[in-house]
């Protein structure tokens, strides 16, 4: 059931006039989300706070990290199983808003699915990070990663409010989206608290609790940037990648090297290469079902 905590963080940022009359509906009904089996959203969440500069030579402040929750909208009698989504954009663009995300994640919600679409600070933030980190994609794939997990450790922190269990929590995106899922999904819980010892978490990105992916939905990503982080404790990892991809790594050598990573320590790996395929292919056919059904038959084997 969705708790007066979580009616007030919406309250908090509520900007229209629909969003307060959707916030008057919840608190007459004791905040609860009605039994009508017709899916609940809100938008604009916050998750958590991160730092951000105008300019990249400017002192970074704190800003609110915002998310869109789509809830199957019954009675919360069991808990639901829950995704995390997160849009792509090279790490210049893009939003939560994406559409084809919001597809997905109607497919999801349809199929008991509560989902979280976040968004996460990108180049132009000019997000700090720690000194190994030197240029200005590599900060915003550390940034990237450290919101994924502020989202997942939020989430967890928050499961009863949001009807979810804490052990069935999926994390998953597309292009740059599937680059942070991976780190998130894959790095110890302890890791990817903060942007550097100058940059300490406020209390609100709830950075002691223990949250770990259940299983990781990669979409034409890759984990070249940290291969260190797979372990025999890694989740289950579904990707599909094109073999005509030359926007993220060469061809399919990214999932190549996914798969064998996963082989290497026994990972449960769903590898649906596309020969013929390029970038971000959300119209492909992989062994005659759409994607976002293989998303869901990859989610139902792991977190039902």
């Amino acid at each position: 059931m969705i708790s007066l905590m979580i009616c007030f963080m919406i309250m908090r940022n509520c900007h229209s006039i629909l969003c307060w009359f959707f916030i008057i509906g919840l608190l007459l009904c004791g905040c609860s989300t009605p039994a009508t089996g017709k899916p609940q959203s809100v938008s604009d969440v916050v998750y958590g706070r991160g730092y951000m500069a105008e300019e990249e030579d400017a002192a970074p402040t704190l800003q609110p990290l915002l998310m869109d929750v789509i809830h199957p909208g019954d009675d919360f009698a069991e808990p639901h199983p829950a995704v995390i989504l997160i849009h792509g954009g090279g790490f210049e663009g893009g939003s939560k808003k994406d559409e084809r995300q919001f597809a997905l994640a109607r497919t999801l919600v349809a199929h008991g699915y509560a989902c979280f679409l976040i968004n996460y600070r990108l180049m132009k933030h000019h997000p700090p990070a720690p000194a190994d980190y030197a240029d200005h994609l590599s900060k915003a794939v550390h940034a990237a990663i450290v919101d994924a997990k502020t989202a997942l450790r939020h989430i967890t922190a928050h499961a009863d409010d949001y009807g979810i269990d804490p052990n069935r929590i999926a994390i998953g995106g597309g292009s740059a989206g599937a680059i942070a899922a991976l780190g998130a999904g894959l790095s110890a819980t302890a890791s990817f608290t903060n942007d550097g010892a100058d940059y300490p978490p406020p209390p609100e990105n709830n950075s002691d609790t223990e949250a770990r992916a259940a299983a990781i939905i990669n979409l034409w990503g890759t984990a070249d940037f940290f291969p260190e982080l797979f372990s025999t404790q890694s989740p289950p990892i579904m990707t599909v990648h094109g073999g005509k991809d030359f926007r993220v790594g060469v061809s399919l050598l990214p999932a190549e090297n996914i798969d064998a990573k996963c082989k290497e320590f026994g990972i449960p790996h769903h590898y649906y290469p596309l020969p013929e395929e390029g970038h971000s292919p959300w119209r492909a056919d992989l062994n005659g079902k759409p994607i976002a059904a293989r998303v869901v038959e990859f989610l139902d084997t792991y977190l039902k």
